[in-house]
């Protein structure tokens, strides 16, 4: 499978990997690709207005991201 690097705000690091912890999700990368289904079945069937607010509300800066390594 290929793999894709992404930078996270560390608040939402921290809650993917309470999850993982949790038992919710078997790793870092599961929680993502369930994430990522999640949001492109939501666009499928946002409007475009929407797909817009939700954009906004992803922005972050730059000093707010870190990376997840998947070992």
């Amino acid at each position: 499978m290929p793999t894709t690097s992404v930078e996270i705000p560390e608040v939402l690091k921290e809650r993917i990997e309470e999850k993982v912890e949790s038992g919710e999700y078997t790793s870092n990368s599961d929680f993502i690709r369930y994430a990522v289904r999640r949001m492109l079945d939501r666009e499928d069937t946002l409007s475009p207005r929407a797909i817009a607010k939700l954009n906004e509300r992803m922005n972050y800066s730059e000093d707010e991201l870190v990376g997840i390594d998947e070992a």
